[in-house]
């Protein structure tokens, strides 16, 4: 049981998560050491109770708190706090113990992943570092902090240490740039610096405001100069020189550069040397405590890591203001947790300015239309490839969809950003591991874009060589007008397969949303007879795959799909995945210069390029997850589909679209 003298603490999300299994006694909880932990203690004190102190995590939310980002991580102390050095907190007491190496091994790991993709504390969209913003030389990077912040005193420093540091620094480095980094609170006046401005009139010294990614900007530095800021730890993982002029939680350890640092107050504590892995492995690994958005359970630091690369990843390159335009009211709700960024404001329009320049975001067709009257930058989103339980022609929410800035991937007239991907491929040797991890669960799970049709099992026709699937498709649909080439249409692709193939076993699957009535397409069952042996629409593509030697369609998805289980596949028109040496083509594309394997195929067309986003993590505030959530997600609920019955509104539009079609 807790106790919380301040109820704000107790409104934190998952906070009873966070704490379970901390203790097994009634316990009183304060946060780190402002007013809320004194009372906590007095209140302990006075009922004979343990107090406990709370604080953020080393790797907090994708956005600030006081914005309404929960926190993914907290630490729950028992002793002290983390910050405190003038008492021994739990995190000590860990560093203490011996070395683990599967800790060490993991901590490389895991700090690597840090280091690749730029993850920090809060890790909202960051202000671009110009090109050669940092000249050739020298750059020594000096860390102020906000006047008050708790950390600074418990490390036994005040703000003639920050004067020290900065005196310090600019007297070993006289040849070098000084880059006070000051906290941009203050240069908006919402905070107090510890540096006046006729301190920072010397002439080696530049002013960094800016919100750039401690981890990128920490890149251009050579030494670092701080008090008591967790940015001293970011810098030793990023290989830099640290000189602590008060004793954070990471100082003392013989890793800082501690001749300035107040050591004293430690009283003869951290004595022993260790390394950094080992430092990193205890605080975020044993200290810091996690929980996954998307279970709401407690989770390792390694999936925090796994949710936080796609969503960094995409917010990089997304602007912030995005002008969205043609979206129905259905799609509309879909679209925004997709993209529910910090500082991201999407504006959804009727009609667009006249300003060509303007940031545009619209769905296929309408995107497409938008670049044709010469709007500039339009970003083009589309249904993803491991899409949801259910056709989007009925209203079933996607699960995955791309947002594309260059063109988009069915559109084979110009280039995409997959295509560019593509292009210039290279994979590592873990990213070659899940792509193949990917791409067994797929099959082993029998995932597809739709997960639709039965599960009916099909028997191969018997005396025959060569069963051939035909995949039809919606003709309308912009993946057949800008993907196909010289045959477009569902009949022709049939004809053509049989002319080619007139001896084999052909099986012709329209596409779900054709033959469900809701799209253009339909081949009257006596004339495709003519040219198929056999009309499959109840058994799922799956299914079809499994009696097949090859899959023939003009752009279909069903190809890569096929290509998944090792099928031989021959695409009419040219698709996504056509070009790449993997598929028997009929045309050529010259833009696609690259023989792929097909790892690399699937991590770019799967992990890379698409997002992903499921509802059960819009309480943490995370847009994305990764491919491998979205199918955990979908693998219960294929076996129980009933759960996925058509809304009213869903049934009335169906309905709408059949009667628009057969007219």
């Amino acid at each position: 049981m807790f106790i919380f003298p301040n109820k704000k603490i107790s409104k934190i999300a998952n906070l009873h998560v966070f704490l379970n299994g901390r203790c097994d006694h009634k316990a009183v909880v304060g946060w780190g050491r402002k007013p809320s932990y004194f009372h906590a203690k007095e209140y302990a004190k006075k009922h004979n109770l343990q107090c406990i102190s709370l604080e953020d995590g080393f790797i907090r939310s994708l956005g600030l708190g006081k914005e309404g980002y929960p926190p993914l991580s907290l630490v729950v102390d028992e002793s002290g706090i983390y910050f405190d050095a003038t008492q021994v907190s739990d995190l000590e007491k860990v560093i203490q113990q011996p070395e683990n190496q599967h800790d060490i091994f993991r901590a490389k790991r895991a700090i690597q992943q840090i280091l690749d993709h730029g993850i920090t504390k809060y890790n909202q969209k960051f202000v671009p570092i110009p090109e050669n913003y940092f000249s050739t030389g020298q750059h020594i990077l000096v860390a102020d902090q906000t006047f008050g912040d708790q950390s600074i005193q418990y490390a036994g420093a005040n703000v003639d240490s920050f004067k020290a540091m900065l005196k310090v620094a600019l007297e070993h480095h006289p040849d070098a740039t000084i880059w006070v980094k000051v906290h941009p609170d203050v240069i908006a006046g919402k905070a107090k610096g510890h540096f006046s401005s006729t301190e920072l009139q010397h002439p080696q010294i530049h002013i960094c405001s800016e919100n750039y990614n401690p981890i990128e900007l920490l890149q251009y530095m050579d030494d670092v100069y701080v008090v008591s800021s967790q940015l001293g730890f970011e810098a030793l993982l990023c290989g830099k020189t640290v000189h602590c002029f008060g004793v954070p939680w990471y100082a003392g350890w013989g890793l800082t550069q501690d001749q300035y640092a107040p050591i004293h107050i430690l009283k003869g504590r951290r004595q022993k040397q260790k390394s950094l892995e080992h430092l990193f492995a205890c605080a975020y690994f044993h200290y810091a405590r996690y929980v996954s958005p998307i279970t709401q359970q407690r989770c390792d630091l390694e999936e925090i890591i796994d949710v936080l690369i796609p969503n960094i990843g995409f917010q990089k390159n997304l602007q912030l203001n995005l002008a969205a335009v043609g979206f129905s009211r259905w799609k509309r709700k879909f679209i925004a947790s997709f993209l529910d960024f910090p500082k991201a404001k999407l504006m959804f329009k009727k009609l667009l300015s006249p300003n060509k320049e303007q940031n545009i975001l619209a769905w296929g067709k309408k995107a497409y239309l938008l670049k044709q009257k010469q709007y500039q930058n339009v970003m083009t989103v589309e249904d993803g490839f491991i899409r949801s339980l259910g056709l989007g022609a009925a209203l079933v929410r996607p699960h995955s969809l791309v947002f594309d800035d260059v063109g988009i991937y069915y559109d084979a007239t110009r280039a995409s950003r997959l295509e560019n991907l593509l292009n210039e491929v290279e994979l590592n040797h873990e990213q070659i591991l899940r792509s193949q991890k990917l791409i067994k669960k797929l099959v082993d799970l029998q995932i597809s874009k739709y997960n639709v049709g039965e599960h009916i099992k099909l028997v191969r026709p018997e005396n025959v060589d060569k069963v051939i699937l035909v995949v039809g498709q919606v003709e309308d649909d912009m993946s057949i007008q800008l993907g196909g080439v010289d045959i477009k249409e569902n009949l022709t692709l049939l004809q053509t397969v049989r002319a080619n193939n007139p001896d084999s076993y052909i099986i012709y699957k329209p596409h779900p949303d054709v033959y469900s009535g809701l799209r253009v397409g339909h081949i009257l069952e006596d004339l495709a007879l003519k040219y198929a042996n056999q009309i499959e629409l109840k058994a799922s593509i799956l299914e079809c795959f499994k009696i097949c030697d090859e899959v023939h369609t003009i752009t279909s998805l069903s190809g890569f799909e096929a290509l998944l289980r090792g099928l031989k596949v021959y695409c009419y028109g040219l698709p996504f995945y056509a070009g790449w040496g993997l598929t028997q083509d009929r045309h050529i594309c010259h833009r696609r210069k690259k023989q792929l394997t097909f790892e690399q195929l699937v991590y770019l067309s799967l992990i890379q390029y698409p997002v992903y986003n499921i509802e059960a993590t819009q309480k943490m505030r995370i847009p994305l997850v990764t491919p491998e959530h979205v199918i955990d997600y979908l693998q219960p609920l294929i076996r129980q589909p009933k759960i996925y019955s058509p809304s009213f509104f869903s049934k009335v539009f169906t309905s709408f679209r059949r009667l628009r079609i057969r007219k």
